[in-house]
């Protein structure tokens, strides 16, 4: 259609206003002409010096007020015309030719599904960082040079000759290719396919799109260029990688504040990761379904008795453990892993009670009560 943008950007902020006009600016640098793209701010807030850059540019303005990613990411798909389309959050921004590369690779193969760059690190201040945080996630091809173009039907192949999911198999060739929905682009109709899943999604936005994109098949696009200023501050927590919630760091450590925050957030992964394990990847052994369990655990020891009873489905039964056996014979855990799901199921229906998790509490402050004064 004459005058219909091909690619669709779709801004996400919430609650934070510090960052969006930054984000805002770096789509007005786009060296991609202004008639091949729109853009759509999905935010809960006014402000005056975003609201006047979004009027100036005629770009939509839609208000959502939710917590969940992917219920702001669906208001804006329907709010979207284009072809393709991708993301920035509020406090990342784009190099000024994003938009034309990911134009020109689209263009060149009618196959393409999924567009993946890399990022460079900047600071709250804008500034590039030339040491990153050891502890980042670092997209970066791992084969075959920049950039690669694979095909997923190859990957399923392989991935059904080794008994993996392809999920699993797909950081082989490109890792984190998944990182920072800031970095990634997709075509319209995997994302269609899928976005009555989009309103459970709390948040994991682009490990949804990348497993929706593996499930629609097709061909990914990875590039080292990195065309993505991602951000990293106090406030996003992606700073420590997706095993933040491992068992390695879930000590009762810090105020009753923190608790809660942890909890929330691994009430938010768990979900995530049930609905993409499970509804996208129907339920094959893979590494997001191993982790859901083993965050379910972490849940049980972090939850302070305030909070109430757990309800039955963020507790851990056999067939958790089922399922770590599972994951440990494809060798996605280890057998300390099984270990702490099968100790957990057993103490399921205590820690799930306010009463069982004080006692419990206790008895695990005083274990680590003598382990300290015995270290002294």
């Amino acid at each position: 259609m004459t005058g219909q943008p091909y690619i669709s950007v779709i801004v996400t902020a919430y609650n934070r206003r510090r960052y969006l006009p930054f984000a805002l600016r770096s789509l007005e640098a786009q060296t991609l002409p202004r008639d091949k793209f729109e853009v759509i701010v999905v935010k809960n807030f006014d402000d005056k010096e975003s609201d006047y850059i979004i009027s100036r540019n005629g770009w939509k303005d839609v208000y959502e007020d939710s917590t969940y990613h992917g219920r702001k990411i669906f208001v804006g798909l329907e709010e979207s015309k284009g072809d393709v389309i991708t993301f920035l959050e509020d406090d990342d921004m784009y190099v000024n030719n994003r938009l034309e590369e990911i134009y020109k690779a689209f263009m060149s193969y009618d196959r393409l599904v999924y567009f993946h760059n890399s990022q460079a690190i900047i600071d709250s201040n804008g500034n590039v960082l030339e040491r990153p945080p050891p502890s980042l996630l670092i997209s970066k091809n791992l084969v075959g040079g920049s950039p690669i173009v694979v095909d997923v039907s190859r990957l399923r192949g392989l991935a059904k000759r080794y008994s993996v999911s392809v999920i699993d198999l797909a950081p082989k060739v490109r890792a984190y290719a998944w990182h920072n929905s800031s970095s990634l682009a997709v075509r319209r109709g995997v994302l269609e396919a899928d976005a009555h899943l989009l309103r459970e999604l709390p948040i994991g936005i682009d490990l949804f799109i990348f497993a929706s994109s593996l499930r629609a098949g097709g061909l990914m696009y990875f590039t080292d260029e990195k065309l993505t200023l991602y951000r990293v501050h106090g406030e996003n927590w992606s700073l420590y990688g997706e095993d933040q919630f491992s068992r390695a760091h879930i000590a009762r450590s810090g105020s009753n504040k923190m608790y809660l925050r942890r909890a929330k957030f691994l009430l938010s992964y768990i979900k995530a990761y049930k609905l993409i394990g499970s509804s996208l990847l129907n339920d094959d052994v893979n590494r997001y379904l191993c982790v859901e369990k083993l965050y379910k655990g972490s849940l049980l020891l972090l939850l302070p008795p305030e909070l109430g009873v757990l309800p039955p489905e963020l507790r851990l039964g056999l067939s958790d453990v089922k399922l770590a056996l599972r994951c440990y014979k494809v060798r996605y855990e280890g057998l300390a892993d099984v270990a702490f799901v099968m100790g957990n199921a057993l103490l399921s229906p205590i820690l799930a009670s306010p009463k069982g998790r004080s006692i419990i509490g206790r008895l695990a402050e005083g274990i680590r009560k003598g382990l300290r004064r015995q270290k002294s």
